[in-house]
C-alpha cells in the first residue's frame, strides 16, 4: 500500500511540475519572435515557383518587465522555409540547426544556384528549394573534393558566391583559393590573378602590352637612326643613306605615335566603361545586402525605348541635368511628376556611351511624394514592364522616415495602371519575377533586427496582394 502511495503521490507531482511547465511555456510563448533572414530566393521549376527563406525561430525562456525595460531570454532555432510563390501559402519548413549549434555568425542565405538555394548556418550548405532535401554541407563538398578535406573554414567571410559565374569562392584553410560549382560541386584551384580579371580589364591589360611593344619598337628604331648618324660623322655611309636613315625614322615615329594614340583613346574608353560597370556591381552588391533605406531603392531617371523618363520636381527643373545619369530620390518633400525627353549620344564611337538630354516636357500632373523608379535588384537598374511598357514608381503616402511605400505601375504616357500601399516604411528585400514582385517587409515592432515578418507577393497586372506573416506562420487577411 505504501509504495502505491508513493507511486500515485510521484504521479501527481509529474502532472503538476508538467502542468506547470506546459502553463509557463503558454505564457511565454507569446513572447516567442519568428521571422525570415533577408535577402529571400526565387525559383521556378516545372511550372511551379517558390519563395525560399531562413526562418530565424526564438522560443522565450524567460521575460522581465520593469522601469528599466523589458528583457527576455531566447532559444533560437534556425529553418528553412518554401513559399508557393503565387498564393505566398507555406509549402514547406525544415529545422537545420540550434543556435548552440553555430561557431560563428552571421547565418546567411549565399544565393541561388543551378536551381538549389546556397546558404551559410554555421557552414556551407545547399537545398533543393521545392523539396528542401539537403544536397550539399562540408562532408558532402569534402567528400566530392579530397583536397579541400579538413581545410574548409567555420566563418562565413572565407565564402563569396560569384553571381555571374553560379560559383563560390572559398579560401582554404591554408589560404589556397578554389571555386566551387554549385553545378557539380567540384572545388578547383585558381590563381587569384585569374579571378579578378574580366574581360574589359583583359583588354586593357592586352592594349597596355601592345603599347610596351610600341615603346620597344621605337627605342630600336632610334637606335638605328644614331647608329646611322655615328656612320655617317664617321664617313663610313653616303649622305643620301643617311637621309634615308633619318626619313625612314620619321616615318616610323609617326606611325607609332599614331598607334599609341589610339591605344590610349582606347584604354581611355575602356576605363570609362570599367568604372561604369563596377559603379553598377557596387550597386547590385549593396542592393543585395541588408538595411536597405529608400533612396537606395529606387532612381530619379531611366531610359525606355530610346527615350528619358524621369520624375521630377519644380526644383529639379530649374537645373535639369543635360547629360544622363542615374540619381538617388534624396528630398523627402519632393512633389515629383512624370516627364520625358529625347536623348541623343554625344560619341557615337566610344563604347562608353554618354547620352545628352534634351529638355523634359510633362506628361502627366500625378503627384509622387519623393518618387521614384523602383529598381530591379539583380541588375541594380529600373524594373521596365512589358505588356503595356512602364515603370514600377514608389513614393511616399506622407513625409518623413515613417511614411509608407505606395506602388504605382505607369506606363509611358504616364497613365496610372494601378496604385497599392504597402504599408511599409522600408523594404527589407524585394525580388522581381518578370509577372510578379516580391517584398519582404517588416510591420511588426517585435522584430528587432533587420529580419522581416511579412512576405508580400504582388500580381504586376492587377496589383492585387497576397501576404504570408511568418511571425504568426500563417496567412494576412486584410
Amino acid at each position: 500500500m505504501l509504495k502505491k502511495g508513493l507511486f500515485g503521490g510521484a504521479l501527481v507531482l509529474i502532472a503538476i511540475v508538467a502542468g506547470f511547465i506546459f502553463l509557463l511555456r503558454g505564457c511565454l510563448s507569446g513572447y516567442d519572435e519568428r521571422s525570415a533572414i533577408t535577402p529571400a530566393l526565387y525559383f521556378e521549376k516545372d511550372g511551379k515557383a517558390v519563395v525560399f527563406s531562413i526562418v530565424e525561430y526564438g522560443k522565450a525562456t524567460s521575460y522581465s518587465s520593469g522601469p528599466k525595460g523589458t528583457f527576455k531570454s531566447m532559444s533560437v532555432n534556425y529553418f528553412i522555409q518554401a513559399n508557393d510563390a503565387a498564393t505566398a501559402e507555406l509549402i514547406a519548413n525544415k529545422k537545420i540547426k540550434h543556435s548552440s549549434d553555430i561557431k560563428f555568425r552571421p547565418v546567411k542565405v549565399m544565393g541561388a544556384g543551378n536551381n538549389m538555394a546556397w546558404v551559410f548556418i554555421g557552414e556551407l550548405m545547399a537545398y533543393d528549394p521545392f523539396t528542401l532535401e539537403k544536397i550539399a554541407n562540408r562532408e558532402i563538398i569534402e567528400t566530392k573534393n579530397p583536397q579541400l578535406k579538413g581545410k574548409m573554414p567555420d566563418e562565413e567571410r572565407y565564402y563569396e558566391y560569384d553571381r555571374v559565374s553560379n560559383s563560390i569562392l572559398i579560401t582554404a584553410t591554408d589560404g589556397t583559393k578554389y571555386l566551387l560549382s554549385t553545378a557539380n560541386l567540384k572545388a578547383t584551384a585558381v590563381d587569384e590573378d585569374v579571378i579578378a580579371k574580366n574581360p574589359v580589364e583583359a583588354k586593357i591589360k592586352a592594349l597596355k602590352k601592345q603599347e610596351e611593344a610600341l615603346e620597344e619598337k621605337y627605342r630600336a628604331g632610334y637606335d638605328r637612326y644614331r647608329a646611322y648618324n655615328k656612320l655617317y660623322s664617321e664617313q663610313k655611309i653616303s649622305y643620301a643613306a643617311y637621309l634615308d636613315s633619318g626619313k625612314n625614322f620619321n616615318r616610323l615615329q609617326d606611325s607609332i605615335s599614331k598607334w599609341k594614340t589610339n591605344i590610349r583613346n582606347e584604354i581611355s574608353d575602356l576605363d570609362d566603361l570599367k568604372d561604369a560597370d563596377r559603379d553598377i556591381q557596387t550597386k547590385i552588391e549593396n542592393l543585395a545586402g541588408s538595411n536597405k533605406s529608400y533612396s537606395n531603392i529606387c532612381t530619379a531617371v531611366d531610359t525606355f525605348n530610346g527615350k528619358w523618363y524621369g520624375l521630377l520636381s519644380g526644383e529639379d527643373l530649374e537645373k535639369p541635368d543635360t547629360r544622363f545619369k542615374y540619381r538617388s530620390v534624396y528630398t523627402e518633400t519632393a512633389r515629383n511628376k512624370f516627364y520625358n525627353a529625347t536623348v541623343s549620344i554625344k560619341e557615337p564611337n566610344k563604347k562608353a556611351i554618354e547620352l545628352l538630354v534634351a529638355e523634359p516636357e510633362k506628361i502627366s500632373d500625378a503627384v509622387y511624394l519623393q518618387g521614384g523608379l523602383l529598381l530591379n535588384k539583380t541588375t541594380a537598374l529600373p524594373i521596365h514592364l512589358k505588356n503595356d511598357d512602364g515603370f514600377i514608381v514608389c513614393y511616399r503616402e506622407k513625409v518623413g522616415y515613417t511614411g509608407n511605400i505606395i506602388l504605382a505601375r505607369v506606363d509611358l504616357k504616364g497613365n496610372t495602371r494601378w496604385t497599392l500601399n504597402t504599408m511599409l516604411p522600408e523594404f527589407e528585400d524585394w525580388i522581381y519575377t518578370g509577372t510578379q514582385l516580391i517584398i519582404l517587409g517588416k510591420d511588426n515592432k517585435n522584430i528587432s533586427s533587420s529580419n522581416a515578418n511579412l512576405l508580400m507577393i504582388i500580381n504586376l497586372q492587377s496589383g492585387k496582394a497576397v501576404k504570408h506573416d511568418y511571425f504568426t506562420d500563417k496567412m494576412r487577411k486584410e
